[in-house]
């Protein structure tokens, strides 16, 4: 359990999208714990992207599972890059070979945490995208 919320993650408008039901709430906990008050969750990339392309929220980052089923973490990532450019975009994967990482940073993800993860793990990738000083460091 951590003690410390990230300042500024209460004003960010969050969408997760994890397909597993476990690492769904696990992510949405850790996030929540972190600070995050408006989280939006979606089972999938289909469901983000018709949520995207409907909704009047402006999402300020999106933290999505890689391996989904129809359409993929990758697959939200390069969609979310056509209209979103500079959209923080945070991969979860179970999958940390060197293609991934390849293919990921060809496709301009910001950060990326291996599966499972630990709460300090993704309180360390959020410090660095959002450039946040962690207490100690």
């Amino acid at each position: 359990m951590l003690d410390n919320k990230l300042p500024g993650l209460e004003r960010l408008r969050v969408l997760l999208v994890e397909d597993d039901m476990f690492a769904q709430r696990l992510a949405a906990s850790v996030l929540r714990q972190l600070g995050v008050r408006d989280l939006t969750i979606v089972k999938d990339g289909q469901a983000a992207i018709d949520l995207l392309g409907t909704t009047q929220i402006q999402f300020d980052l999106i933290v999505s599972d890689w391996n989904m089923p129809k359409v993929t973490g990758l697959d939200l990532l390069k969609h979310v890059r056509k209209t979103w450019v500079n959209m923080p975009f945070l991969m979860l994967t179970g999958n940390a070979n060197e293609e991934f990482v390849i293919t990921a940073r060809e496709n301009k993800v910001n950060a990326y945490v291996i599966k499972p993860f630990s709460a300090g793990q993704l309180q360390q990738k959020l410090a660095v995208m959002f450039n946040i000083r962690l207490p100690g460091t």
